[in-house]
């Protein structure tokens, strides 16, 4: 009877021992259960956090690009990438047509060109001319020949020699039946301008016209260079306008060489010294 009794007490024994067991392999089970579960919950809830931080209503100062101030490169973060260096292929020189056959082809610069030889200087000297027909008096180079002929029109030559084209002024007057206006100046213009083409030039080369006071009136004037039959470059200044009904036209011509001299000196000389009586 008591070695049955100890047999139920050793059974009841291993049956605890065997339930410890088991209950402490179930805990070991839920605990890497709960481990495997929490870790992508806590990510998540990271995640969100961030997100609530990103989202916030904090602000956020912003960057003008349109002051100047901000510099592209600093966006580039980081290290720069390694380049090799590459060297430049060397420029083929332009195919420049030339009658040195084997010559070494030569860029040459546009306004890499002789300079001319300049021009020796020409000063005047002034003395007051009267076209009495014109009823007007004016400046111009002293000793310069006078033709007053025409009854419509008042002539001075540069009577130097040396000169390979003589410069001249002259100043005409034509009565009209009304006071032009400028469109009726500018065909004027124009006209004379075809006039002195068709007087022997080569090659002529007319400008627009423009607008420019004289006399006591609105004037139209345009200027012209060109070749003439003896093969010398002339330029040359035409001028109209209408004052009283009566059309006054001055015609300055000159070597092209002496563009600005014979401007400045003689019709910008003209236009600030005549007068009408």
């Amino acid at each position: 009877m008591r070695t049955t009794h100890e047999g139920k007490i050793w059974i009841l024994c291993l049956v605890l021992v065997l339930c410890l067991m088991v209950l402490s392999a179930c805990q070991q089970q839920e605990t890497f259960t709960t481990e495997v579960t929490q870790a992508p919950q806590t990510q998540a809830v990271q995640q969100e956090q961030s997100a609530q931080d990103l989202f916030s209503g904090a602000v956020v100062e912003s960057t003008n690009f349109d002051d100047g101030s901000y510099d592209p490169a600093s966006e580039e973060g980081g290290e720069k990438e390694d380049v090799e260096d590459v060297p430049a292929l060397p420029t083929t020189a332009p195919t420049i047509q030339s009658d040195y056959a084997g010559a070494t082809p030569v860029v040459i610069d546009p306004i890499d060109k002789p300079t001319p030889t300049p021009l020796p200087p020409i000063t005047f000297t002034y003395a007051t001319y009267e076209a009495s027909a014109l009823h007007l008096t004016f400046d111009a180079p002293a000793g310069w020949l006078a033709d007053d002929t025409q009854p419509d029109s008042y002539t001075l030559t540069n009577p130097d020699p040396s000169a390979d084209y003589a410069a001249n002024l002259i100043i005409r007057m034509v009565p009209v039946n009304k006071n032009y206006s400028k469109s009726d100046l500018t065909k004027e213009i124009r006209g004379m301008l075809d006039t002195i083409k068709s007087s022997g030039f080569k090659s002529f080369s007319p400008s627009n016209t423009a607008s420019r006071t004289f006399l006591t009136g609105d004037g139209i004037y345009a200027n012209y260079s060109g070749t003439n039959s003896d093969g010398v470059q002339v330029a040359g200044r035409v001028i109209a306008s209408c004052v009283n009904k009566n059309l006054y036209v001055l015609h300055v011509s000159y070597p092209k060489g002496y563009t600005e001299t014979y401007v400045e000196g003689v019709f910008n000389k003209f236009r600030h010294t005549a007068k009408l009586n």
